[in-house]
């Protein structure tokens, strides 16, 4: 499987006789993916403003802080447009009326991406068998010595995940994503 990227362009484009910066931003998938992702998902929000004008939730990526005053009046603004599988795949362009504006739609996609990410990743998924050793593996309460026999499992094809190292590895992955979007 491909890994997912996302593609960023951003300009100051003429528009009805006044210039204004634009950010567009596309998500880049293998073709079976985006198959898959067309038939069983489309509608699904990735990011929606209601769900972050409030308060920001733990483990999302941080806000820059040169940008923080705008995005707060960005999330409360009607032209904070949603964002889901359909646009990300088809591509989706934002008129800011300042270059604040633009920069925080860029942020936002970034965080709309991730969980296009993470959904990529839980799609990957169907019709395999997980098993998920929970934030305690490899203490004392997880040290393997009562593996069942359910963990016989792996050997016909079932995937072990450990949640600290799929987090790591998932945190590396955004950091590699974020240098190649600035290079």
């Amino acid at each position: 499987m491909q890994a997912p990227k996302l593609l960023i362009r951003k300009g100051m484009l003429l528009i009805q006789g006044k210039v204004r910066p634009c950010c567009y931003v596309q998500a880049i998938v293998g073709p079976e993916t985006q198959a898959l992702l067309e038939e069983h998902c489309l509608a699904e929000t990735m990011f929606k403003r209601a769900a972050y004008s409030m308060s920001w939730p733990r483990g999302a990526i941080e806000c820059p802080p040169a940008i923080s005053p705008s995005l707060s009046q960005f999330l409360k603004n009607d032209a904070c447009p949603e964002i889901s599988v359909k646009t990300l795949l088809a591509g989706q362009m934002h008129q800011g009326a300042n270059v604040w504006e633009m920069m925080c739609f860029e942020f936002v996609a970034k965080l709309a991406f991730n969980n296009f990410v993470a959904m990529v990743q839980s799609m990957s998924e169907i019709g395999q068998d997980v098993i998920y050793r929970g934030q305690y593996a490899g203490t004392d309460a997880g040290d393997g010595a009562g593996q069942d026999a359910g963990d016989g499992a792996l050997a016909s094809g079932a995937v072990a995940i450990d949640a600290d190292a799929f987090a790591a590895d998932t945190a590396d992955e955004m950091i590699a994503l974020a240098a190649t979007d600035l290079a």
